[in-house]
């Protein structure tokens, strides 16, 4: 089928064509004499083309008759236009499925190399978290005991570090009625001792004094009597050692011990019997009858200071005051405790 362009150029011709034979009719008919001079007002092209519905119209004529004669055409939107609405309309990339594809792909990729560990860490982050509710406060624990391994805070499972206490020797001097004082220091603590035969090992308490001005040193061990054939509740050992220049020659006797309250008090006597074993060493035993028990008891754990008289070798007279302190009652405690009185 030919064109839209192509038929308005062939009606375009046969227009002009028409056009050019009305003109010379014109002229033919102008030069021809005419019978009725009416006719020759009249115009060919006026007249009436209806009778010839195939004579062509002219295109000399207006536009509005013109448009009657045009063949009907698919109308063509602008290619500007088609352009914009393609590009509309067009296929838009599915960005959310490629970024859904690419985390699946990760996905499995790490489980193939790292794991399902590693696999589950991921997708957990992809989830979206979910709103966190904020739990009621526990006041019970803000209230969480001290931590008593912390530095400087001993546990109870650890021995705590000993502590000295106060030892003063009195020494006696003729030429001084006040004396002669030398100032030392005592450790006190806990230990095992070995029982007799067939019995369980004991606890005891023991105190190690040194006094450096007299190179002085002297242990006392307290520990509950268990030696039936020993009439002795409890018994005090004495060791003492000494240098060979001591002045006095060294200790010749105890004659016990005694108990006061403070360093300048006068002592009370626990009731008991003291006896020399060997050179520098002496055992005290404590009454075991019931209210000489009773009475010591309450004084070793009442007092907190210990009076031990001693008499030299030259037979010089000495008393050595000798403090418990927080460690020696601790000590007494912790024995006491274990004894069960």
């Amino acid at each position: 089928m030919r064109g839209f362009r192509d038929i308005a150029a062939d009606a375009d011709d046969l227009g002009r064509a028409a056009a050019q034979a009305s003109r010379s009719a014109r002229k033919t008919y102008a030069n021809v004499p005419s019978t009725s001079p009416d006719f020759d007002k009249l115009d060919p092209g006026t007249e009436n083309r209806g009778a010839d519905p195939e004579a062509p119209y002219s295109y000399d004529e207006s536009v509005e008759e013109a448009e009657r004669y045009q063949l009907p055409a698919r109308p063509r939107a602008p290619a500007g236009g088609e352009q914009k609405k393609r590009g509309r309309t067009g296929a838009v990339f599915p960005f959310k499925s490629a970024i859904a594809v690419g985390v699946v792909l990760v996905l499995l990729g790490a489980a193939i190399l790292w794991g399902k560990s590693v696999v589950t860490s991921i997708s957990g982050l992809l989830k979206p978290s979910p709103a966190s509710v904020e739990a009621p406060k526990d006041n019970s624990a803000l209230s969480k005991p001290k931590i008593a391994d912390r530095v400087g805070q001993p546990s109870s499972s650890e021995q705590i570090a000993p502590v000295a206490q106060r030892v003063v020797l009195y020494d006696e001097d003729p030429s001084d009625p006040k004396g002669k004082q030398y100032v030392g220091s005592v450790i006190w603590r806990t230990e095992q001792v070995k029982a007799t035969a067939g019995q369980k090992p004991d606890m005891a308490v023991r105190a190690d004094v040194e006094i450096p001005d007299r190179k002085f040193k002297m242990t006392v061990s307290f520990r509950r009597n268990t030696d039936t054939s020993l009439p002795a509740s409890h018994t005090a050992e004495l060791t003492f050692i000494l240098p060979q220049d001591f002045a006095g020659g060294g200790v010749g006797n105890v004659p016990g011990i005694l108990m006061k309250s403070n360093e300048q008090a006068r002592g009370t006597p626990l009731a008991g019997l003291a006896v020399k074993v060997t050179d520098g060493f002496f055992l005290v035993g404590l009454s075991n009858v019931d209210s000489d028990r009773a009475r010591n008891l309450q004084l070793l754990k009442e007092r907190s200071w210990f009076d031990v008289p001693l008499v030299y070798v030259s037979q010089r007279r000495a008393i050595i005051a000798i403090e418990k302190g927080a460690p020696g009652e601790r000590a007494f405690n912790d024995a006491f405790a274990a004894w069960g009185e």
